[in-house]
């Protein structure tokens, strides 16, 4: 079982208790029941230094067939404890699991690199180690046993609970290193500087690497998305990605704050239709012949202005930031 969280308004997010399973080889997830904005209400305190699991919610989920481990669920609503017990109890934590903990087998070990995905890795070496690289990102197979047997969406949680401890001056090596960016980069500080990259090149290599991974079907496998949204970890991404841009100092520290606040939680992307030609080149305000005469860097630069022009931060849309991306999918692919 696991806990995801959607925002809902301001500051304001729905907690929704699921858990992942096996269906013909594929990893799902499902509701097993919505906790409302406090999940704490499913705690009751007999007295002032103990609690326990509502009795009636326990078997609610057992009507539906779960198969409840006390222990594990109240390691899901600890944040959610009265503040007086959960410091008593913090000490005491995990003294278990440490005393018992053994070295992985060589078949776990292997498990973790063969049936987890590349992307899933780098992220969780970078949010474990700092950074990363491709030469030592399969050298610790231990840290990716977490990710076994997950659907993606419990993943996407899972990682999603990570990233707010990110410090805001690692948003862009973070979003670089995960998606592998320096493989298109000669310049030896590529992988330890990449705000000093040529900005219009990064951006295009940027989305282009958004583009494939919302393609990914092996990543997107049992996920339940609709072909016309850009999953909400892609969206967060994008966003992300703009809201640090070095161009932007300011949005730096907007965006630390906002990420800290858990703005960027789990949550249903905007729908978005498909968008034609036509539909592209009235976004980007230009004719059939301007852009016949661009090149692809020219088109990137536009897309670029705008997307800082249509960021949420900045009083824009969010629909209109993703549409503006879609155009952008349309028309680069034509340009040398």
């Amino acid at each position: 079982m696991y806990l995801a969280r959607m925002e809902v308004g301001p500051r304001r997010y729905q907690y929704l208790l699921r858990e992942s399973y096996r269906s013909d080889g594929i990893l799902y997830s499902r509701e097993l029941a919505d906790l409302g904005s406090d999940p704490g209400r499913c705690i009751v305190y007999p007295d002032e230094s103990s609690f326990y699991i509502d009795e009636e919610f326990l078997q609610q989920l057992r009507d539906q067939g779960v198969k409840v481990i006390d222990s594990e669920l109240e390691e899901l609503l600890f944040p959610f404890l009265d503040p007086y017990i959960k410091n008593r109890l913090q000490p005491f934590r995990h003294r278990s699991k440490y005393r018992n903990w053994r070295p992985a087998d060589e078949t776990v070990r292997r498990r973790a690199l063969e049936e987890t995905h590349i992307f899933d890795r780098r992220r969780v070496h970078f949010l474990r180690m700092g950074r990363t690289s491709e030469e030592i990102v399969d050298k610790t197979a231990p840290l990716y046993i977490a990710l076994l047997d997950k659907s993606r969406d419990e993943i996407e949680q899972m990682i999603l609970e990570q990233e707010q401890q990110l410090p805001p001056r690692d948003y862009q090596s973070y979003l670089f290193t995960i998606f592998n960016l320096q493989r298109f980069f000669q310049q030896s500080y590529a992988r330890s500087i990449p705000q000093a990259l040529d900005r219009d090149q990064l951006d295009a290599l940027f989305v282009q690497e958004i583009c494939s991974l919302a393609a990914d079907a092996e990543f997107w496998c049992g996920f339940s998305r609709h072909h016309d949204r850009l999953p909400y970890t892609l969206v967060r991404y994008l966003i992300m990605y703009f809201d640090t841009a070095p161009a932007e100092p300011i949005s730096w520290s907007n965006f630390g704050r906002r990420a800290r606040a858990g703005r960027f939680q789990h949550r249903a992307a905007p729908v978005t239709e498909k968008i034609s030609r036509s539909q592209a080149m009235v976004m980007f305000d230009i004719s059939a012949e301007q852009l016949a005469a661009m090149k692809k860097k020219d088109l990137t630069r536009i897309y670029r202005q705008k997307a800082h022009e249509l960021h949420p931060d900045k009083g824009g849309n969010t629909e209109q930031f993703i549409r503006l991306t879609a155009a952008y999918e349309e028309l680069l692919p034509s340009l040398r």
